[in-house]
């Protein structure tokens, strides 16, 4: 006798349909960065005002200059590192976060780079240094193999920092390493983390404080007009003579409001 099993559950336990692929920031970003690799490079490659560069600069370079890589070396490496601790990120934000983080560090970055570098640069390994540091920020005392050497990453930032800030000074000419963009991927992945909930919270405060102050200000016109309202109910029974003088300046007041604003250009 054979017996089919359908239940969703146990084809999640057995085929393990819990592994399937699934489009998440660190798959979209990768794709992105492969396809555009090998349908554009050759392209590309022939005009520079897609990369960054500070002598020949146009404002979508701060974007495009990320999905862009000089070798197959130059965009294995960096997919590499963007999965390994990109993915542990994405599971504590979630898509869009990530997806955000990724992007403004990434033109944090190259605005630093076009600020302080002095050739075109191009590449995702600002974005991803800055990935790398908020997987320190956020797992300190993680354990991981620095050069096979196991380590806590909050050791392994503190090195990639001091590494980039000596080749930065050392400035070797044969060097095309941009550690600015390096470094300023980490700066601005600092800011982020470290400023930008209060930002978010100052700014969520200002809007609620506008919205209640709108809120408070359409109350007070609607008890305005619902009292006027019954002013003008009184005045159709009673006639002018039935108002008090609160009630008859009330009135007065209205209908002098209502005429400038209702004046002609």
């Amino acid at each position: 006798m054979k017996y089919q099993y359908q239940s969703q559950g146990f084809k999640n336990d057995f085929y393990g349909y819990k592994n399937q692929f699934k489009l998440s920031a660190i798959n979209l970003i990768i794709a992105i960065n492969i396809v555009i690799f090998f349908l554009f490079s050759n392209t590309l490659s022939n005009s520079n005002i897609f990369y960054l560069s500070p002598n020949n600069f146009y404002v979508w370079q701060l974007v495009t200059y990320m999905f862009l890589h000089g070798s197959i070396n130059h965009l294995l490496f960096n997919m590499f590192l963007l999965w390994m601790f990109g993915t542990q990120m994405e599971s504590v934000w979630g898509f869009k976060k990530f997806i955000i983080y990724y992007l403004f560090t990434g033109v944090g970055s190259g605005f630093l780079i076009y600020i302080f570098g002095n050739f075109p640069t191009l590449g995702a390994s600002g974005a991803i240094m800055a990935v790398l540091f908020a997987y320190g920020y956020i797992f300190p005392n993680q354990k991981v193999l620095f050069w096979f050497v196991p380590m806590q990453v909050k050791y392994c930032i503190l090195i990639l920092i001091g590494y980039e800030l000596f080749m930065e000074f050392l400035d070797a000419p044969n060097d095309q390493t941009s550690h600015i963009g390096h470094l300023g991927g980490m700066l601005i992945g600092y800011l982020y983390l470290k400023f930008s909930a209060k930002v978010l919270k100052l700014f969520f405060n200002l809007f609620q404080i506008k919205i209640k102050k709108k809120t408070k200000s359409q109350s007070k016109r609607k008890n305005k007009i619902k009292n006027i309202d019954k002013i003008l109910d009184k005045l159709k029974l009673e006639g002018w003579e039935g108002l008090d003088e609160r009630e008859k300046s009330t009135l007065f007041e209205a209908s002098k409001k209502k005429k400038q604003n209702h004046h002609i250009n």
